[in-house]
């Protein structure tokens, strides 16, 4: 069974914030256990495990988010030319979603970049 472009974009409508809010709840999640195991006090080179942890995770996210920006910018671009049904709009809100998505889990992961991890 195949979707059809416009099932497709309703998917990807609220991709974008269900990627945010599992950045959201595994970073948060990840600082807990990690300050509880002791983890700041380990060290992989100059940084603490982790932050090194942290940093992966809050990278693997913004990596599926930069895939899921290319995918709706591929479909806007599909779309032009055609860009008055719906499907053209479902794929430029899609877009917009998705782009606010990549900057809310850019913003909740800078503090991994230099707050201290546990006090």
């Amino acid at each position: 069974m195949s979707l059809s472009h416009r099932a497709i974009g309703l998917i990807l409508l609220p991709a974008g914030f269900v990627v945010w809010s599992l950045a959201f709840i595994a970073l948060y999640g990840l600082l807990s256990v990690g300050c509880e195991l002791g983890w700041q006090g380990r060290h992989v080179g100059p940084l603490s495990m982790l932050r090194v942890l942290l940093l992966g995770l809050w990278a693997a996210h913004l990596a599926a988010l930069a895939w899921l920006v290319r995918l709706c910018w591929r479909r806007v671009r599909a779309q032009e030319g055609d860009g008055r049904g719906t499907a053209a709009f479902l794929d430029l809100a899609s877009l917009a979603a998705m782009l606010a998505a990549f900057a809310a889990t850019a913003w909740i992961g800078v503090p991994v970049l230099g707050a201290s991890a546990c006090t």
